[in-house]
């Protein structure tokens, strides 16, 4: 019997077709809170960038930034971890003579350095307003949670061993990859709202389509892929259901009789 679910938002529960959770989505959160079920967000987007119509639909928990920042159900946060500051020193003197553009999470603010075709594309594929251009250099380097680089996987690799030698990269889709603080991912930040909720770790569910949600669906109890996520990450699911706008969590809800 599964009793808690972790849901990834983009691509998983919100489309990238409308970039809205769909009513058959909408039903499936309102079956499971009738149910008594937990239900949770597990996401890489920052908390303070998450649509405000998300919190109508009573999530117990948010695991945000990839696993760095873990709230309750009131939006209260228990747990956070910062990116070294030292990689933010080592990133910006790298930019100095290799510039390049990166966005970066703290508490309460999203912003990016600069401006290109690869960060327009980006945000537009989320359905999301580019944020504020902010000069990294006048920030504390001490809060940053999180951070994206629109590059390639070549010079991503090249960042991660050479630069930010305290960091992890993972990727979902080819604009950017996400930056964390190593030992950060998604798995952990369920086992801490495990430890929050004295939830039992064999009787969960995670739903995702992306890299930055391997982790998740290997770790819990049944594992479930979206329909358009990509192959590495089917591969190791336990299930792989329709896309996100052709009603994905309903379909693997109901395969697994849970509504």
């Amino acid at each position: 019997m599964i009793e808690s679910f972790f849901f990834d938002f983009d691509g998983t529960l919100q489309g990238f077709e409308n970039h809205q959770i769909s009513e058959s989505t909408t039903e499936a959160l309102k079956i499971l809170k009738q149910k008594n079920k937990k239900i949770y967000i597990a996401t890489g987007r920052n908390l303070v960038d998450m649509p405000e119509h998300v919190f109508e639909y009573s999530f117990d928990g948010y695991i945000n930034n990839n696993g760095g920042m873990c709230s309750d159900e009131k939006r209260e946060t228990f747990y956070v971890e910062y990116i070294n500051p030292s990689d933010i020193e080592a990133l910006l003197k790298y930019d100095e003579t290799n510039p390049f553009a990166f966005s970066y999470m703290t508490n309460d603010k999203f912003s990016i350095n600069r401006i290109n075709e690869r960060v327009e594309k980006s945000f537009a594929y989320f359905g999301m307003e580019v944020p504020n251009v902010v000069d990294p250099r006048d920030l504390p380097k001490d809060n940053i949670m999180q951070m994206n680089f629109f590059v390639d996987e070549k010079e991503e690799k090249y960042l991660i061993e050479n630069v930010l030698k305290n960091s992890i990269g993972t990727r979902w889709i080819e604009y950017f990859a996400d930056i964390n603080p190593k030992g950060i991912n998604k798995m952990k930040g369920i086992e801490r709202m495990a430890n929050k909720h004295q939830l039992d770790l064999n009787k969960t569910m995670a739903f995702g389509d992306g890299g930055n949600d391997i982790t998740m669906i290997q770790g819990c109890k049944i594992g479930v892929a979206m329909g358009d996520a990509k192959d590495n990450v089917k591969e190791l699911a336990d299930y792989v259901t329709t896309s996100a706008d052709d009603h994905g969590i309903w379909n693997a809800l109901k395969f697994y009789e849970l509504i």
